[in-house]
């Protein structure tokens, strides 16, 4: 099943930086991702690379990257986890070593290996800071939950030793009616690059 879904690897920088090193993490792969085969090059990409270009960041020179190379059916990263309950119902197995996502729902164990995927890119790369674009970056990122509360903020980062998180919302989130936080979008951004420059 899960095999026939849409793949997409992640986009290393074109120049290794010298000095502090940025990633950004997404989510998952959409339609355009799929189509072109790289992260972020939809209408959020083309958001994501405008707001980059705004603050100074030159995307070129980041890794780019999303928590799960899938592209999952309707863009609903709810596929990827399930309830203990639910898992059974299905006869799937869940994956606790990353925590739950949220409440009760935990990553399904057939997506779990994109989630160590990501940690061991992330560790050979050697970001000292990662944007989190989103719910599910933050929370595979820091183990945390609840974007609005955390977005703005520096967390640890779980999967790169000494690696610092700046949560903050998804293009895609703007697009769809919120870009009224565009601004705070943006500040996000610029606390990233604050915090590389450190």
């Amino acid at each position: 099943m899960t095999m026939e879904w849409p793949f997409v690897d992640y986009q290393f920088p074109s120049l290794p930086p010298e000095g502090p090193r940025l990633a950004i993490v997404g989510e998952a792969p959409g339609a355009e991702e799929v189509r072109q085969g790289i992260p972020f090059a939809g209408r959020s990409g083309q958001l994501l690379n405008e707001s980059l270009k705004q603050v100074g960041i030159e995307r070129a020179r980041c890794l780019v990257a999303n928590v799960f190379r899938r592209q999952p059916p309707g863009n609903k990263v709810g596929h990827f986890f399930a309830s203990r309950t639910r898992a059974r119902k299905e006869g799937r197995g869940i994956e606790e070593r990353w925590g739950a996502f949220g409440t009760s729902d935990w990553p399904l164990a057939e997506f779990a290996g994109d989630i160590g995927h990501l940690q061991a890119t992330l560790r050979e790369y050697g970001p000292s800071v990662v944007v989190a674009l989103g719910r599910t970056p933050t929370w595979a990122l820091t183990g945390q939950n609840g974007i609005l509360q955390l977005r703005g903020t520096v967390l640890p980062c779980r999967m790169v030793e000494g690696g610092e998180v700046v949560p903050t919302f998804h293009p895609s989130y703007l697009l769809r009616g919120q870009l009224v936080e565009l601004p705070a979008f943006h500040a996000d951004l610029r606390l990233a690059v604050e915090r590389l420059g450190r």
